[in-house]
C-alpha cells in the first residue's frame, strides 16, 4: 500500500477503510447546493467496482467514479485547491463546506508525467462548481495504455459525513449533474 501512496502523492501514509456506499442508487439529475456534482462526462460506475483496488476497496474514503466520454474535469463543488499535481492527472479541494475530494483521473496516470494533461488550475486557486481543473486528451492516455476511469473520493468522510450515495450508476451524465448524495455530520 505504501508503494501507491508514495506513487500518487508522494509520501507513506495510510488510510483507513471508509464506509461502504449504500446499494440504491436513484436516477437525480438536480444537484443540491452541499451534493457534489459529476466532475466530468460518461457513466457512473460505483466505486467498487473499479480496476484500481485502494479505490475499490474506499481504503481512500467513500464516493464513486465516472468512465469518461470526454477529457474535461469540472470542480464538482464550489472550494479551494488543495492539490494540483503538476501532471495534472489528480486534484484535491476543499469545499466551502469542509469536505476533503480528490479527483484521480485515470490508473496509473502519474507515470505519463503530464503528457495528454493540461492543468487549468494551481494548488491554491478558488473554484467554483463546474469550473475547469484539467483538459485532458482522452484517446490519446487510452492509446497509451492507461485506463480513464476517473474516481471522485472523500478523503476526509470519517470526520466529516454520516452517508454518501452515489446517484445515476450505471447512467450516462454530463459534466455537473448530479453525482453523489452527501450527508454531512452535525
Amino acid at each position: 500500500m505504501a508503494g501507491f501512496f508514495k506513487k500518487l502523492f508522494g509520501g507513506n501514509e495510510q488510510a483507513e477503510p471508509a464506509p461502504a456506499l449504500p446499494a440504491e442508487t436513484p436516477a437525480v439529475q438536480t444537484v443540491a447546493a452541499n451534493d457534489l456534482s459529476a466532475p466530468l462526462g460518461g457513466t457512473v460506475v460505483e466505486l467498487s467496482d473499479v480496476s484500481d483496488q485502494m479505490f475499490a476497496s474506499g481504503a481512500l474514503g467513500p464516493g464513486a467514479a465516472i468512465e469518461p466520454v470526454s477529457g474535461t474535469v469540472v470542480a464538482p463543488a464550489d472550494g479551494i485547491v488543495t492539490v494540483a499535481f503538476p501532471t495534472g492527472h489528480a486534484f484535491g479541494i476543499r469545499t466551502t463546506d469542509g469536505l476533503e475530494i480528490l479527483i484521480h483521473v485515470g490508473f496509473d496516470t502519474v507515470e505519463l508525467d503530464g503528457k495528454f494533461f493540461n492543468a487549468k488550475v494551481e494548488k491554491g486557486a478558488t473554484v467554483k462548481r463546474g469550473d475547469v481543473l484539467v483538459e485532458f486528451d482522452l484517446e490519446e492516455v487510452k492509446t497509451a495504455g492507461y485506463p480513464v476511469t476517473t474516481p471522485l473520493v472523500i478523503t476526509n468522510a470519517k470526520v466529516a459525513i454520516s452517508s454518501v450515495q452515489a446517484l445515476n450508476v450505471g447512467s450516462q451524465v454530463a459534466a455537473g449533474d448530479a453525482f453523489l448524495t452527501v450527508e454531512r455530520k452535525g
